[in-house]
């Protein structure tokens, strides 16, 4: 990512009010109440580690930074793979912040646009 990127994405972080802030697939599904990797802070370090988490669970997805006023992290006791995986929530009625498309790996300067 472009410093450039990297700016865009700080100052989307600095202006949000939301709760809870995450990375989910774009688009988010379902619409009103997406997995997403968890934003630890509304920070870039956790933005990246919540980005690598997202791209770990869509490979070659485009994604979307995105933020709730509520959010839920569903456990089945009965199906653990019915669980979402550590670090995430399933976010309610999220607001698109900032869409992150998958760019050539060759160019990593042009994934936000």
């Amino acid at each position: 990512m472009k410093p450039e990127s990297l700016h865009k994405v700080a100052e989307t972080l600095r202006s949000v009010h939301h709760h809870h802030l995450g990375v989910t697939a774009q688009p988010p599904k379902p619409a009103h109440a997406p997995s997403a990797a968890r934003l630890e802070r509304p920070d870039i370090q956790s933005f990246t580690s919540a980005l690598d988490r997202a791209t770990a669970q869509w490979p070659g997805s485009d994604l979307c930074l995105i933020g709730a006023h509520g959010a839920i992290g569903p456990t089945n006791i009965d199906d653990p793979s019915d669980t979402l995986p550590p670090g995430f929530l399933q976010f309610l009625d999220p607001e698109t912040l900032l869409r992150i498309p998958v760019g050539d790996p060759e160019d990593q300067g042009d994934q936000i646009d």
